[in-house]
């Protein structure tokens, strides 16, 4: 990335963008990470959101919850792609080194509606889910995914791109050189949590 400004995790999560989010308390600093995914997508208003990485879902109902345009029930089937490893795939095979599992059965614990895509992150063909304003990029956290999924994501020219895991260097690297393509977008971390973000110059 050109440069990189860091933002305090309360410029971002206020109580107004914050309200409705979906709380997450299941991991240490989930809490912080998914409120500041909720206050990103509240405060920039991506039209469409594609998240890579499903897993159990409680990422995807973070993304629900913000991107609803209904008080109680969101309505984000049209609106929500995410994205996952086929069913039956050997977690063995995707983290050998045994560093994350992978649920039975995904986007389980997502109570709201989403279109569920199954595939390879690094050939993915997004046309058919086009036009893709946001991105949640959270999948195989290394330097070739992180790369290969953020050039997947400018190649939509959204109004932002979200990561996680930025603290992994491997992710860091990987971002840092695809975002060297795109001097259109300013690139932020958001102290406190593990997200980083892009979001194009002229919506600032």
């Amino acid at each position: 990335m050109q440069q990189v400004e860091t933002i305090s995790f309360d410029s971002l999560v206020t109580p107004a963008l914050s309200k409705g989010a979906s709380v997450r308390n299941d991991f240490p600093g989930f809490r912080e990470d998914y409120l500041a995914l909720h206050c990103l997508i509240r405060k920039y208003k991506p039209q469409s959101f594609f998240e890579i990485g499903t897993s159990s879902g409680r990422g995807t109902k973070v993304i629900c919850k913000a991107m609803s345009r209904r008080r109680f029930w969101p309505d984000t089937r049209e609106r929500v792609y995410s994205l996952d490893v086929p069913p039956g795939t050997d977690s063995s095979i995707l983290y050998p080194d045994g560093e994350d599992g992978h649920p039975a059965r995904t986007g389980s614990k997502n109570p709201y509606p989403y279109t569920q895509v199954f595939g390879d992150s690094m050939t993915l063909d997004v046309s058919p889910y086009l036009p893709i304003d946001g991105w949640f990029i959270d999948g195989k956290h290394d330097y070739e995914h992180a790369r290969s999924e953020t050039l997947t994501a400018l190649s939509t020219e959204p109004s932002i791109i979200i990561w996680h895991d930025m603290q992994i260097d491997g992710v860091l690297r990987g971002v840092s050189e695809a975002m060297l393509s795109a001097p259109d977008y300013r690139n932020r971390r958001i102290d406190g949590t593990r997200i980083g973000y892009a979001v194009l110059s002229r919506l600032d």
